[in-house]
């Protein structure tokens, strides 16, 4: 069985942090979760793109296992249990037999990031958090003058190995982001795509950080807009942009969840609950398998 060891980089940037906008007092360390889904609240959102491609019902995801570095810095820690699981829903859906990689065998995929099977434009892509590339598989957020700035390398993956592996690098805020010219235009070079779907390029998105359905937990939207590389076999160089909406069990007053106190010890028996299965995945395979 593959290393079942969650690799740790202490930087900068990454998934939710609350601490300063909600004024959240201390309290016992916790990993919480994030939810982005079809029955949450505001559904799960929009991909816009990439290029010319129409826009898309974002997939589902639900993110475990959230935990603190430090006030206003926290991170979706890498698990990977390869065969054994835990396996995400999107993995369930596009593979006969998952492993906890990706379909060029080699990259592997945080399972802590349960994400769904992603159609778009008729293909289903298996899309998930990658390791090897500079966040180590991990998704890093910081909280700063009450903006959230979440980073990750993200992963779509049709499934014809190493070629079909789309790479987007993911920047998203709960601030404004501005969709991209294509990156052919931006080079000075003929047959660029200056949209992403039914947005023009120069087009701005804005996010938004809070209580929005008033149930005492934090939600709010994330938006991102980037290019996708020239070396994609899928829409090389076009813009692509979403917006995320999301829900957290994330108490947004009187109480601070999650904050990991400093010992090495205590960060290390924090990340080592992670690594469990998730309580619904028997059920998915039973679902699967009949």
């Amino acid at each position: 069985m593959r290393d079942r060891s969650l690799r740790h980089r202490r930087a900068g940037l990454g998934i939710v942090a609350f601490a300063a906008a909600c004024a959240l007092a201390g309290a016992a360390a916790s990993a919480f979760t994030v939810y982005s889904n079809h029955a949450s609240y505001m559904k799960s959102g929009t991909f816009f793109g990439p290029g010319k491609l129409p826009d898309s019902t974002i997939f589902d995801i639900t993110i475990r296992n959230v935990v603190f570095l430090s006030d206003g810095t926290f991170v979706t820690p890498f698990v990977n249990g390869g065969t054994d699981g835990p396996h995400t829903a999107g993995e369930i859906a596009t593979e006969s037999a998952p492993n906890g990689m990706f379909s060029d065998g080699v990259t592997m995929i945080n399972e802590n990031a349960d994400a769904g099977p992603f159609s778009l434009n008729g293909t289903t892509f298996l899309a998930g958090i990658s390791d090897g590339g500079p966040h180590h598989g991990e998704q890093l957020a910081l909280m700063h003058d009450g903006t959230m700035i979440m980073t990750m390398d993200l992963v779509l993956d049709m499934g014809i190995g190493g070629a079909g592996i789309v790479k987007m690098p993911f920047y998203g805020t709960t601030g404004e982001v501005v969709v991209p010219l294509s990156l052919q235009t931006q080079m000075g070079l003929p047959g660029g795509i200056d949209r992403a779907g039914s947005l023009p390029s120069g087009t701005k998105l804005s996010g938004r950080l809070g209580d929005f359905n008033h149930d005492g937990f934090l939600d709010g939207a994330i938006v991102v807009a980037g290019n996708l590389p020239l070396t994609s076999i899928f829409m090389p160089g076009a813009p692509y942009a979403l917006i995320r909406y999301f829900e957290t069990d994330m108490p947004v007053g009187g109480q601070r969840v999650g904050r990991l106190p400093g010992a090495q010890a205590d960060r290390e028996a924090a990340r080592a609950k992670a690594d469990l299965r998730f309580p619904e995945d028997s059920a998915r395979f039973e679902a699967a398998a009949r």
